[in-house]
């Protein structure tokens, strides 16, 4: 019996996705656990292996590269030997031949429903001019969007599902002959499409402003020690143990702070503040892709040297779109630093459920008065969000004044 490939959920907030394409040809065999296809979810792209065995069939009309498609979504087949697809039965396969039954040639005829032509409205194209596809018709229906109303980006004019999940974003032209809301301002420019990973992100930065309360604390600390640990480091750095980065040492600082000060690596779930056992720091990075927050587990148990490793593997992988669903999930609390762009502060948005976000900005010298006498230092701004909702000002005050005594202390060493 054929088993039906579909779109499954690669994090828990994920209901839609990008098609990236197959990895086998259709007809091709496939062997149980072998990569399949690539799916780009919430956060980054996938491969995805076979559930079981079989022979890949993918039929006509199937979401191809690129295409927006909702967990779910049935995607192809695998069939036994012998089994096919025939006119008739909806595009799903049909028994093997037998001897009762009448010889059907191994290949695929997939029935989609015709195209479906538009109501006829005053002063829109004639109805023969607007058609739809069964797929992109079932997600105008799902995401709420008048596609009479849409000028279809496929051959003949038809409209496509791309088509609709675009005009849901705000960016498909309407039709200039069909009135109404949401057409794009009447000036020169152009739309960029948005693709899953950045309307994931958009949905969650929402979130940590309109679900949590969140409040910013700013404090500037004296980073001369942390600046002198990583010069020293990279004077004896190797290619096995190369020198651990700034982020590298401030995961290492948060992480003894939030030993004294748990509570701001909680979480708000409803009527409970949780209190993780570990402390698994997130740490943020801009990619090509859009911005992802892989996670470093277990911080107190690592020395600078591991941490220093998780974290250059975790930026090539994020840096090639190929991070997987583990290493994204499971942070008690986030780092996010725009200090090599030169912003000195900033207000970080929460990473919910998580109760506080770090924000490092630029390290820069400057004159400070040390025991009645003005020297210079290396500085560093530090934003700290935190939800008032799980916690009050004075223990995020608390966490901040502690790492400032930390940073103006030599850091740890990395091993020998």
């Amino acid at each position: 019996m054929a088993i039906e490939i579909t779109v499954p959920r690669l994090g828990w907030t994920m209901e839609e996705g990008t098609f990236l394409g197959w990895l086998k040809r259709d007809g091709e065999s496939v062997r149980e656990g072998e990569a399949l296809f690539t799916l780009e979810g919430d956060k980054a792209a996938q491969d995805v292996p076979a559930t079981d065995a079989g022979i890949l069939r993918v039929p006509e009309g199937a979401p191809g590269t690129g295409d927006t498609v909702r967990v779910g979504a049935l995607l192809g087949h695998l069939l036994a030997p012998g089994e096919v697809f025939v006119s008739g039965t909806g595009g799903r396969p049909a028994p093997s031949p037998s001897a009762e039954s009448p010889s059907v040639p191994a290949t695929i005829e997939s029935v989609a429903a015709p195209d479906r032509a538009s109501p006829s409205l005053p002063g829109a194209p004639a109805p023969s001019a607007i058609r739809i596809s069964p797929r992109a018709a079932r997600a105008a229906a799902a995401l709420g969007v008048d596609w009479t109303a849409l000028r279809g980006t496929g051959s003949t004019g038809r409209i496509r599902e791309r088509d609709v999940v675009a005009a849901a974003n705000g960016l498909q032209r309407r039709d200039p002959t069909v009135p109404g809301d949401g057409a794009p301002p009447r000036m020169p420019g152009r739309g960029i499409p948005v693709g899953t990973a950045r309307r994931t992100i958009a949905r969650r930065m929402a979130a940590g402003v309109h679900e949590a309360a969140p409040v910013t604390l700013t404090i500037r600390a004296d980073a001369t020690q942390l600046v002198r640990a990583r010069a020293e480091s990279k004077d004896v750095a190797t290619a096995d143990r190369p020198a651990p980065s700034l982020d590298d040492l401030f995961v290492k600082l948060v992480a003894t702070a939030l030993q004294e000060h748990p509570l701001l690596n909680s979480q708000w779930h409803g009527d409970t503040v949780f209190l993780p056992d570990e402390i698994n720091i997130a740490v943020a990075i801009d990619t090509e892709h859009g911005l992802v927050a892989p996670v470093i587990r277990n911080v107190p148990g690592l020395d600078l040297h591991q941490i220093a490793a998780a974290s250059r593997a975790m930026i090539r992988q994020a840096r090639a779109g190929r991070l997987g669903r583990e290493q994204l999930e499971g942070g008690t609390f986030t780092l996010t630093n725009l200090g090599g762009l030169g912003i000195e502060t900033f207000t970080p948005i929460l990473n919910l459920p998580q109760s506080a976000v770090l924000g490092i900005g630029r390290i820069a010298p400057e004159p400070v008065v040390v025991g009645g006498e003005v020297v210079v230092r290396d500085v560093v701004p530090l934003s700290l969000t935190f939800d008032h909702r799980a916690m009050d000002g004075a223990p995020a005050a608390r966490f901040l004044e502690t790492l400032r005594e930390l940073l103006a202390k030599p850091p740890p060493r990395p091993a020998p």
